[in-house]
């Protein structure tokens, strides 16, 4: 497992929350539209962040933190995941995890464990045959409703997340999606910049307004407590 990326403070990774955050490289997934895609392959150009050199920031701020953010790439494929979680728990931090789903066994056991505070999960798409398009790979499905049911009946703090690609969710998906995670605490709604995507222009053809947005966040507060919209939706 290889940390490739440390921003020391962020005010967008962890919802309401102050966060160090932590970006492993590699991904099981080959998503068209991943802005990270260079982590997300553990591009070996980009350098490695030894752990040590991290420490001593996460020390120093650990009273200005409210806690760490595990990123990718999908940091749950690595089995060193539970020690460096450990390791941060060990010195009084919270930590949250992004992830795909794709692990839910592993994400269990950290839950069990209580080595992980709060998880973001994407939502890349329906759960039907576009996500085969959406994760770049033919997928199996089950780990990720597993996933969903895991966190929705776990109470651990949750959020699902949603980036608005054109083809791969759309507006008319808004009432499948709330019955996918129906009875979460939170789906965040962010839009997507064709601009950075794995595949250049990938779902560019047209771009959501904020009405169709909010039409599809109303539908959403059907199922969902809360519900998150992120960017410069016009």
């Amino acid at each position: 497992m290889r940390i490739v990326g440390f921003t020391e403070t962020s005010l967008l990774d962890w919802h309401g929350r102050i966060s160090a955050v932590l970006f492993i490289g590699g991904c099981n997934f080959s998503c068209p539209f991943c802005h990270n895609y260079r982590i997300a392959d553990d591009d070996p150009e980009l350098a490695l962040v030894p752990l040590e050199e991290v420490t001593p920031t996460l020390h120093r701020k650990r009273d200005w933190y409210d806690g760490v953010v595990l990123t990718g790439g999908e940091p749950l494929m690595h089995p060193e995941v539970f020690d460096l979680c450990r390791q941060f728990k060990a010195t009084g931090q919270q930590v949250k995890v992004d992830t795909n789903g794709a692990y839910p066994y592993a994400l269990k056991t950290l839950l069990e464990l209580k080595l992980v505070d709060a998880v973001a999960m994407d939502i890349k798409a329906p759960l039907d045959s576009r996500y085969t398009k959406a994760a770049g790979k033919h997928l199996d499905l089950a780990p990720l409703r597993r996933t969903i049911q895991l966190l929705i009946e776990s109470g651990v703090e949750h959020e699902f997340r949603c980036t608005l690609v054109p083809g791969l969710i759309n507006p008319e998906d808004a009432t499948a999606i709330g019955e996918t995670i129906k009875g979460a605490q939170a789906v965040a709604l962010q839009e997507y910049n064709s601009s950075r995507a794995r595949v250049k222009g990938f779902g560019e053809a047209k771009s959501y307004t904020l009405a169709e947005v909010e039409a599809m966040a109303e539908i959403l507060r059907r199922s969902v407590k809360e519900v998150r919209i992120r960017g410069s939706f016009s």
